[in-house]
This record gives C-alpha cells, structure tokens and sequence, in this order.
C-alpha cells in the first residue's frame, strides 16, 4: 500500500542543489513508489507540487515524528494561510481591479466599531453596484491595527475589490482617509499585493472574504511525471523549464525549488509557472 507525503511535506527544507549527486540519486530508491504532481491554477498561475508516494509505513512515521518537532519551532498553519490567500487573489482579481486603503480623520474608533465601518462601507458600495449595473462586488479586506506606545491605536483597512470608479469607491468610504489604485501583476501574479496584506506587522491584520469567491482548481496525478523525470529536474534545475513547459503547454516557466531531507526517501520540487501571454496573442492573430 502506497503512502502519500502530501501532510509532511514542511519538512523537505534543504536545498537540493545540481550539483548533489548522491542525494540526487535518491529520488528514485527503492522506498519511492512513485512521484505525485498537484497542479494548483490561480487565474494566470500555475503551481506544480511534485512529492514522493513511500512504499513503506516507516517513511511516514519518521517524517510524522519530524514534522511534531518541527511544530516547535515555527507556525506552519500560518505559512500554509498565506499559500491559501495568494492563490485566493489570483484566482479572483486580475489588472482590471483595485486595491484601496482607507483610513480615519480624528481619533481612531475601537476594534467593534472598526468592523461595522468596513461592513458598512462594503454595504454602500454593493448599493451603488447594483444600481448602476455593475457586477456583484467581490472583496478581500484586511483591518490593520498598529499599536503606537503603550494606548494608542492606528487603525486603517486595505481592500481588494473587482474592478469599478476608483474614485466613487474613494468618497463612498466617508470617514477619513481614502487612496486606490490598480493592481499592478507581475510575473507572479498578485502574490506581492497578497503577501503584503498578509504580512505580520507590529499589531495585528485579520482578513475576510467575500462568500462568492472561486477556488483555485487543484488536479492530482500519479503518472504525469516519473522518478527517472523527477531525478532529470533535480540534476538540471537550469533546464527543468524545457520539462514543464512541455507538460504544461500554453504556460511560460517562473522558478524552481527543489529541496529535501535527511530522515526520509525522496525530494519535494515546486515549480511556478504563468500563462504564456504571447503564445496567446500569437493564436489569436492566426484566426485573424
């Protein structure tokens, strides 16, 4: 009976570089059954999470007992929801959309009061969508309170909402403070804006989303790549784009991870790739 490493894959931490031969070798030993590819799309990104599949039940309790005293050391529950809330973005918000910043004018109100001026506010821009014919408000926000000395509070909120004015969206909030802008992706997609609303600043952040959010679509399979392709990709990280480009058509390759550790058989590979814009273009210029 195979065993998946998908629940411990936090500790595959070392780096495996190109140039590590005999731990590259084993990624293929006896105790792999095979390798698992989780392909995550995000909008335009694509996550490829490659992880062994162990024949043998001791590879699982050795990587179990690792990972409770990794538990020790640092948050991983946190790590993995910062994973969730950058795909979440690229899922759901693209260049069309904005982000803003809203802030208050006097004295800061207190967390309860906080909340009801968000929601409030969330309630005043659904009104104006509909009725001027906009579709449904989609939302990620995030209240932000920094603790400046020992009482004070500066509380200010961030929110990324699909495209709409920028500056009706600005004078609807009333209370303050207000600057938008466009998301601006890059190569990553809206990963940087989703880290930054994420981040752990001195105080606390909270988010919340709206309920109509998409998913990323997440697909598994046993048989898209082998041990002998796994091993391939760990030797030549510098070519491994040529192997997922080619896996992964209509898709422009971003960076590779490839990491390992001492207590267990086989390596986890992480690729990041985003939809090949030009390949598109090109396509739609030969139906022309």
């Amino acid at each position: 009976m195979p065993y998946s490493s998908e629940l411990y894959l936090d500790i595959f931490d070392k780096a495996l570089e190109d140039n590590q031969e005999e731990k590259i070798e084993s990624l293929r030993n006896s105790h792999i059954f095979a390798y698992r590819v989780k392909t995550i799309k995000s909008g335009k990104i694509l996550e490829s999470e490659i992880y062994p599949i162990w024949k043998s039940k001791s590879e699982v309790s050795r990587a179990k007992k690792e990972l409770e005293s990794r538990r020790e050391q640092k948050n991983l529950n946190d790590k993995n929801a910062k994973k969730n809330i950058i795909r979440k973005i690229n899922t759901n918000f693209s260049e069309n959309d904005m982000i803003i910043t809203i802030s208050y004018k006097g004295p800061p109100p207190n967390e309860v009061q906080a909340r009801k001026d968000i929601q409030n506010y969330i309630r005043r821009i659904r009104d104006y969508r509909k009725k001027h014919g906009l579709p449904e408000l989609k939302y990620i926000y995030v209240i932000e309170f920094e603790t400046e000395g020992k009482s004070k509070k500066r509380i200010h909120h961030h929110m990324i909402m699909n495209e709409m004015d920028r500056d009706i969206a600005e004078k609807l909030w009333g209370k303050g403070y207000s600057n938008s802008r466009r998301l601006q992706p890059d190569e990553f997609g809206l990963e940087g804006i989703a880290r930054y609303i994420s981040k752990d600043p001195k105080g606390s952040k909270r988010w919340c989303a709206s309920r109509n959010l998409e998913e990323p679509k997440i697909t598994i399979a046993d048989h898209k790549i082998t041990r002998n392709q796994a091993t391939k990709i760990a030797r030549n990280q510098n070519e491994a784009y040529l192997i997922f480009e080619k896996i992964y058509k209509g898709y422009k390759f971003n960076d590779l991870s490839v990491k390992y550790n001492d207590f267990v058989s086989g390596a986890y590979l992480y690729a990041r790739m985003r939809v090949d814009e030009t390949k598109i273009k090109n396509q739609i210029k030969k139906r022309e």
